[in-house]
């Protein structure tokens, strides 16, 4: 039957000089393990922005079309087009945004990244306004051929026939009643002196 075996005391352990050799390149091995922990974490942050940034491109094209045939007003297939598109310059641009202030002074910065923030927020507006301009020439065109339409129905108005109203239709009825009992007391009279 074997023994228990029991560990060394902890205490001596760590006071002997083989301990401090250990316990150095163990420090050293945690400080690598945590730095490239933060690394790959700000990789990871950036990766997500990006896929964040790409997929709002490309939903607030489609999210216009869709709108679009939804029949959705105008002013808000742009409004929605131009919110989403422009979000990931929005949450850039608010994370390194910074504004304090105290009872002595104020201080405003623009975080490390300002300009990240600034051309997404460009890129947003492009894409938003180059999605949203194909649909606000369709509908201007529309319009414009509509009105066109309605000015030649309005033009030919008058060339073509149409019945008169109820007015001119009991007139003209009236007249074509009097005209031929004028012209059966003339026929009657010319009958009367011929005889």
């Amino acid at each position: 039957m074997l023994a228990p075996h029991t560990p060394p005391d902890l205490d001596s352990i760590l006071d002997s000089e083989e301990s401090t050799e250990i316990n150095q390149e163990t420090v050293r091995y945690l400080s690598h393990i945590e730095s490239k922990l933060y690394s790959d974490i700000a990789a990871r942050k950036r990766i997500d922005s990006g896929l964040l940034f790409i997929a709002c491109q490309f939903s607030s094209c489609s999210l216009s079309w869709l709108l679009f045939d939804l029949q959705v007003t105008l002013s808000i297939i742009q409004l929605a087009s131009f919110c989403v598109s422009c979000l990931p310059g929005l949450i850039d641009f608010g994370d390194s945004f910074n504004f304090s202030i105290n009872s002595e002074s104020w201080e405003f910065s623009l975080g490390q990244k300002p300009l990240v923030g600034i051309i997404k927020l460009a890129i947003g507006g492009v894409v938003s306004w180059n999605s949203t301009t194909r649909i606000t020439t369709e509908v201007s065109n529309t319009y414009t051929q509509i009105n066109q339409t309605y000015q030649e129905i309005k033009s030919s108005e008058g060339l073509s026939f149409q019945l008169p109203s109820v007015g001119t239709s009991l007139l003209i009825g009236v007249g074509a009643i009097a005209l031929i009992g004028l012209i059966r007391k003339l026929s009657s009279a010319n009958n009367e002196n011929v005889s």
